[in-house]
Parts: structure tokens; C-alpha cells; sequence
């Protein structure tokens, strides 16, 4: 693959801001399965908000790319929103 062509950049970028968007909800997921467990384990529902709030802030501080950050952060809300409700 040349990666001097245009094209080519292009389709790598796709390509990496794929894979970054799948590991993103596979974390999500985990967070979401994590958080949950906790829950049932008896962590209070403010203990396991206060630690999403966490993950957000390092995710805003570690993640480099715009559109991951605001990906990442689009599924972190949806975390949030359904270990509130549990």
C-alpha cells in the first residue's frame, strides 16, 4: 500500500477511525458490565458515577483524536445514564 497516495491516506484514517470506534464500544460495554457488577455487589450508585466522571476526565485528557474523544465520550454518557437508572 502506498501511503503517499491521497487515496490511500484516506482509507487508512477510515480504517483507523473504525477500529478506534469498535474498541471504544467493546469498552463501553465493559464499563457498562463492570459498573453493573458493582452495583449488585453493593458499591454505592454515587461510587460507581463518581468513577465514570474519572474515566471521562482522563479520556478528555489521553485520547488524541477529536472524534474519538467525542465517540468515546457520546458512550461513556450512555454508561452513565443506564448504571443512574440501576
Amino acid at each position: 500500500m502506498d501511503h503517499t497516495d491521497p487515496q490511500s491516506l484516506g482509507r487508512n484514517e477510515d480504517d483507523d477511525a473504525a477500529f478506534a470506534e469498535g474498541a471504544i464500544t467493546i469498552w463501553s460495554n465493559l464499563l457498562t458490565l463492570i459498573g453493573a457488577h458493582l452495583r449488585e455487589t453493593g458499591m454505592s450508585r454515587e461510587e460507581v458515577l463518581e468513577i465514570l466522571a474519572m474515566l471521562h476526565d482522563a479520556n478528555e485528557e489521553t485520547i488524541r483524536s477529536p472524534r474519538a474523544r467525542a465517540t468515546a465520550s457520546r458512550h461513556l454518557m450512555a454508561v452513565y445514564r443506564v448504571l443512574e437508572e440501576s
